[in-house]
């Protein structure tokens, strides 16, 4: 119970004991009073539990926005760091030293590229080449033109 219920509990105390009439015009006056003060007195507990309540949840909410704002920062950290690998336009075609960085003679022919059209990575196995060259983007199905300066030597 709250300091304000306590004192119109008092208030409703005193008017009993002072065996007030309802019949007269005092009387009715006071306890009409006490009535709505008491009614009032609930209402503003209920506020204040509710106050609670929505505070407990802006809490809450502040700790998962804080979390998000994180997450979203290393995101971009990530991505500040992917930025030195697209040293392409869009409508030019790959070239032989950007390929370079991502081909490891140590895995059988495969290489990773990022599609220019999606941006998606997609791991390329040299048997998945067309006659000039191409490759199909498995996640946009767009034609990816891929050039390369072979050495006399290799096929």
């Amino acid at each position: 119970m709250s300091d304000i219920s306590n004192r119109v509990a008092y208030l409703k105390g005193l008017a009993e004991g002072m065996n007030l009439s309802e019949k007269s015009d005092e009387g009715k006056l006071i306890t009409k009073l006490i009535d709505v003060l008491t009614d009032a007195a609930d209402e503003i507990e209920a506020l204040w539990a509710k106050n609670d309540e929505l505070e407990t949840i802006i809490e809450e909410l502040d700790n998962e926005l804080g979390l998000a704002e994180t997450d979203i920062e290393c995101l971009f950290d990530e991505l500040d760091s992917m930025d030195e690998y697209e040293d392409f336009d869009e409508e030019d075609d790959f070239d032989d030293d950007f390929l370079d960085e991502f081909y490891d003679e140590d895995e059988d022919d495969l290489f990773e590229i990022m599609c220019p059209e999606c941006g998606e990575d997609v791991v390329v196995d040299f048997g998945m080449l067309d006659e000039e060259g191409n490759i199909v983007c498995p996640n946009c199905h767009k034609e990816i033109e891929l050039e390369f300066d072979m050495d006399d030597d290799e096929e």
